[in-house]
This record gives C-alpha cells, structure tokens and sequence, in this order.
C-alpha cells in the first residue's frame, strides 16, 4: 500500500468512524436500542472503556485499509456505494458476535445496518 492509500485509510477511516459513533449516540432518540460498541469491546479485552473506543477507532481504521487494499477497484458502482456494498461486511460480522451474545433483535440489527452503511458511505466517499 502507498503512503497515499495508508493516509486516505487511516482519514477515511477516522472520520467513517466517527460519524459511526456519533448516530450510535443519537439512536436511543430515534427509537433503536442502546449500542455502546465501545463498551462491549472494553468488556470482551478486559479493558477501560477508553481503551474501548481506542479499539473501535483502529477496527475503522483497519477495516478503511482493507477496503482501500481489496475491495475498493473490484466492488461496482460510485464510490458511496462501493463504500456501502463494503460495509455489509463488517456488518455481517457484527450481526454474527451478537447471535453469540444472545443480544439480539430486530431494531438492534436495523440499527447496526444503518450504523454500517454510513460508515460505509463515508468511507466511500472520503477514500476517492
């Protein structure tokens, strides 16, 4: 990856995140349960809960150079959707930890799909 892809991951990124974490806090206002991701990584390594947004940052900003290494030129469409189309990855993901925890539901999934596709579209965005 060059150093111009590693800069637009860890942007991208950063700011996919942050968006992210931002309609995290606001969902408890638009009707869907409480998704403290960053608390439930702190639980899962044993760690502070600032530690746990530490974590939820690097998994975004992990998850950007992937995109940018591997997915980016192959997925079709402008680079919002490709972004999005992408983002039903890392969604899956989520959706498969939570049959594990026990803790899941219908808003819960809709919520984190929503959380995902604008992490996704501003990754796409952001990462042209």
């Amino acid at each position: 990856m060059k150093i111009k892809e590693i800069k637009k991951a860890f942007f991208g990124g950063i700011l996919a995140t942050t968006i992210m974490s931002a309609l995290i806090f606001i969902s408890p206002s638009l009707g869907f349960p409480r998704m403290p991701v960053w608390e439930i990584l702190a639980n899962i390594f044993g760690v502070p809960v600032f530690a746990g947004w530490i974590i939820h940052f690097l998994i975004g900003i992990f998850l950007a150079g992937i995109y940018i290494l591997f997915f980016k030129k192959r997925l079709p469409g402008n680079y919002a959707l490709k972004g999005m189309i992408f983002s039903l990855f890392p969604f899956f993901l989520a959706q498969i930890s939570s049959l594990f925890s026990g803790k899941i539901s219908l808003m819960l999934a809709l919520g984190s799909l929503i959380g995902h596709l604008v992490y996704g579209f501003v990754l796409g965005l952001t990462t042209k």
